[in-house]
């Protein structure tokens, strides 16, 4: 566990320190390379980077609580089967979490490089002449 939080810290720091271009497009397909390393990827790439530290905790989280739950499920020694079966559904019920957000963290950077250069097209002021008109 601490050697996977580690390399995560390792990826995540200089992503942070980056300062995102506004002049420049966003590549989906850069933002789908990011976002499949690690969730919220896509997001330090596309600028956003609150998202991304959201997308990156609940995965840890997740992650954390699904290998708590798995090594309960493992190492139970009682006699109340259900009482293992809660922590076989817990581990399961965090899987599912963990790929949630790391599907949701993949659409949404794809998204948001798409939609990249919408702030600035839509506050273009449509009836001023552009310098070359006049």
């Amino acid at each position: 566990m601490s050697r996977s939080f580690f390399m995560v810290i390792l990826t995540v720091i200089p992503l942070m320190g980056q300062t995102p271009d506004s002049t420049s497009q966003k590549s989906p397909v850069q933002a789908v390379k990011r976002a499949l390393l690690f969730p919220g990827g896509g997001q330090f790439y596309n600028g956003q980077n609150v998202k991304g530290i959201l997308l990156v905790g609940a995965a840890l989280g997740a992650g954390f609580l699904y290998t708590s739950n798995a090594n309960e499920y493992m190492n139970y020694g009682g006699s109340n089967a259900s009482e293992k079966a809660k922590y076989l559904k817990l581990r399961n019920k965090y899987g599912w979490w963990i790929g949630f957000v790391y599907i949701y963290g993949l659409l949404d950077a794809i998204v948001e490089a798409h939609l990249h250069p919408f702030k600035e097209v839509m506050a273009e002021d449509l009836e001023q002449p552009k310098s070359e008109d006049k």
